[in-house]
């Protein structure tokens, strides 16, 4: 796929579950990324607070939170920001202003220049609406093939809305979204149009990045992030995948481009 693919946002119902295939088709490397305090060095659900009266929720909304359930309590976030004022311009202005961590432009850069190597996808629970607007306005859209997240869109009114992404069976995830679910029929839907996989290289930063990191095979690369929660729950585990912490870009940047260079000497 080249680089200047258009990004593609994907529901759930768009995918159909199939087991990782070996057959002997087109192979790449699969560079997937979490969002938040991955692809950028905020949570953009505590970043967009700061358009809030007083910059942050009140306690009576902040009570409202129930444990694996986060896009509910956006929806009301959102619906907050819309009574007290917050336009849609106002919202993707603030998102524009999100630094991205260290160097992650120049990986997202790197993947998108060497395509016929490596794709690119998102998984994340924010949401359209955020990663639209910092992909686009960081320069790096045409870098991921597709965006696996929550649906997000503006009503006439201008309020901001949150749907969760799917439904599942796992009872290790939020209850909108198993990232392991979504990145095995992926890899699966793919492996249909003739792109196999040998390698994953997954980088995150939570909780929620752990469970497919757990499902990744002793050919792939888990990437987490160090001074994060993902770090501590898979130090406390044996794990097939190679370990490999990053600090910034530079980290993912030399597995990247160590594994080009190796397919440079063995296939030209």
């Amino acid at each position: 796929m080249g680089a200047a693919m258009s990004l593609s946002y994907v529901s759930a119902s768009q995918a159909t579950f199939l087991p990782r295939m070996t057959q002997k088709k087109k192979k790449k490397a699969l560079v997937v990324f979490d969002f938040d305090n991955t692809i950028i060095d905020e949570d953009g659900d505590d970043w967009i607070l700061k358009l809030a009266p007083g910059r942050e929720a009140p306690d009576w909304l902040r009570q409202t939170y129930r444990e694996g359930f986060l896009t509910e309590y956006m929806e009301r976030i959102f619906q907050y920001l819309h009574d007290n004022g917050t336009t849609p311009d106002e919202i993707l202005d603030s998102l524009k202003k999100i630094l991205y961590t260290y160097k992650r432009q120049d990986v997202l850069k790197f993947i998108a220049s060497n395509s016929n190597k490596f794709d690119c996808i998102v998984i994340s629970d924010s949401n359209t609406v955020f990663i639209e607007a910092v992909l686009k306005g960081g320069g790096v859209k045409h870098a991921v093939n597709n965006v696996f997240t929550n649906p997000a869109h503006f009503d006439e009114s201008n309020c901001l809305h949150i749907e969760p992404f799917h439904n599942h069976a796992c009872k290790s995830c939020p209850v909108n979204m198993c990232k392991k679910t979504i990145l095995i029929e992926y890899i699966g839907t793919q492996a249909q149009d003739g792109v196999v996989y040998d390698k994953v290289v997954y980088v995150g930063d939570g909780v929620n990045d752990l469970c497919p990191c757990k499902g990744l095979s002793g050919s792939d690369i888990a990437m987490p992030r160090r001074g994060f929660r993902l770090i501590e729950k898979l130090a406390k585990m044996s794990l097939r995948a190679k370990l490999i912490p990053w600090e910034s870009g530079s980290e993912v940047l030399a597995v990247l481009a160590k594994r080009l260079y190796l397919d440079i000497l063995l296939f030209g």
